[in-house]
């Protein structure tokens, strides 16, 4: 069994999206203290503790910024255990953004317990444009945060779907999507009819006091469905809930012989 964790971290500004948070810690958006980031990142560290997953996969975490005093806040999250990580700007790999008083620190990162073969990619339109393309245990995972324009998003999507039919592959697509309009917006991805909506089911992973949807979005091969589970897991420090998703490796390899 491969265990895969992902969740958008906020950026570890304690705030868990109600109104209530929004109105008391708007200050984090502009400084966030060091005790907060820690609060948060804790959570993140004893949770994955607990789950021990193979893979964990977090979009909105800082490598240190303006906004949190350039706090590096990686290293709270790898553990020995952990034989490889990595952690990248999400705008550009150019070296000019990693250097922008606002684009500088904000990233998206990923960490196995195994050595892996990934790639970085990066999408044509758009400010936020990393993909992480992973090969783990004989799966293929893409971790992507999308726009929050609408229309930008189809262009990613269509892109995004372009990238997965280069291989015939077991695939995870997770990320933050960002489809404010609801699950019409996947129908670049869907058109194949190659990918199942793992947790479309599951409940909405975003809020925003009373708004809720589901922003936060796993994508699998057709097939694996019936070898994968997936579990949403609240994080009172993020206005994002976190992915818990199980994969019985038997059905990727079953998956991968009759591709």
């Amino acid at each position: 069994m491969l265990r895969i964790v992902y969740a958008n971290l906020g950026y570890s500004r304690d705030i868990n999206g109600s109104l209530a948070h929004h109105l008391s810690r708007l200050h984090h958006h502009v400084y966030t203290p060091r005790a907060a980031q820690m609060r948060s990142l804790e959570f993140v560290r004893d949770t994955m503790r607990r789950l021990k997953p193979d893979l964990s996969c977090f979009v909105e975490i800082d490598q240190g910024s303006i906004t949190n005093g350039y706090f590096d806040q990686f290293p709270v999250l790898r553990e020995d255990h952990h034989a490889f990580a990595t952690i990248d700007n999400k705008y550009s790999g150019k070296a000019k953004f990693r250097r922008s008083p606002i684009s500088r620190g904000k990233s998206n990162a990923f960490m196995a317990t195994q050595p892996v073969e990934f790639t970085k990619r990066y999408l044509d339109h758009g400010k936020k444009r990393l993909v992480y393309d992973i090969d783990i245990s004989g799966l293929r995972v893409l971790v992507v945060h999308c726009s929050l324009v609408r229309s930008v998003r189809a262009q990613q999507f269509s892109q995004i779907a372009g990238w997965i039919e280069e291989r015939d592959a077991p695939t995870v697509l997770i990320g933050d999507f960002n489809m404010f309009s609801g699950e019409r917006e996947l129908a670049p991805l869907m058109k194949s009819e190659k990918l199942f909506h793992a947790n479309r089911l599951s409940g909405p992973t975003f809020r925003f006091g009373p708004y809720q949807a589901t922003l936060d979005t796993c994508l699998i091969s057709q097939g694996l469905e019936q070898c994968c589970s997936i579990e949403i897991i609240d994080q009172p420090f993020s206005d994002h809930q976190m992915f818990k998703i199980d994969i019985a490796l038997d059905g990727v390899a079953k998956l991968a012989a009759n591709g």
